[in-house]
């Protein structure tokens, strides 16, 4: 593996959707942000909030997992074969999951009190274009 900083860092996106995803998808209650967005426990919401909670949760959890499995794919496909079109294909699939969840998480920052990890989210789009970036650089070679 020659182009270890590009392949790394999609890795690392792919580790990252993939574990939100998981947790979204099992996680029995929504998370401790989602609490204080709320300001109300988990226990005190109305039985149909929680399944409409868990349902978004379950929902959002398909395009995370998704976005890790092809980002993970692309990136395999890429170390084997060096084609062009692979590494902006990783960028957009990883900046539309990453910057739709960006805006997402903003609104409940700036019109709640909830705290989502935003800090996260930025993070994975610094390792996507990390990532395109050096992938690009190889293909090139």
């Amino acid at each position: 593996m020659k182009n270890k900083i590009g392949s790394i860092s999609n890795y690392l996106v792919g580790i990252l959707l993939g574990g939100f995803g998981l947790i979204y998808l099992f996680k029995d209650s929504f998370m401790p942000y989602h609490m204080a967005a709320v300001s109300i426990p988990w226990n005190k919401l109305d039985i149909n909030i929680q399944f409409l909670i868990l349902a978004l949760m379950r929902a959002v959890s398909g395009g995370f997992i998704l976005a890790a499995l092809l980002i993970f794919w692309l990136q395999l496909k890429f170390s084997e074969t060096k084609l062009n079109w692979i590494p902006p294909m990783i960028l957009i699939s990883g900046s539309v999951i990453a910057t739709s969840t960006l805006y997402a998480t903003i609104i409940v920052r700036v019109n709640t009190p909830g705290n989502p990890p935003i800090a996260l989210i930025i993070g994975a789009l610094i390792l996507l274009i990390i990532g395109f970036t050096f992938n690009r650089k190889y293909a090139n070679k």
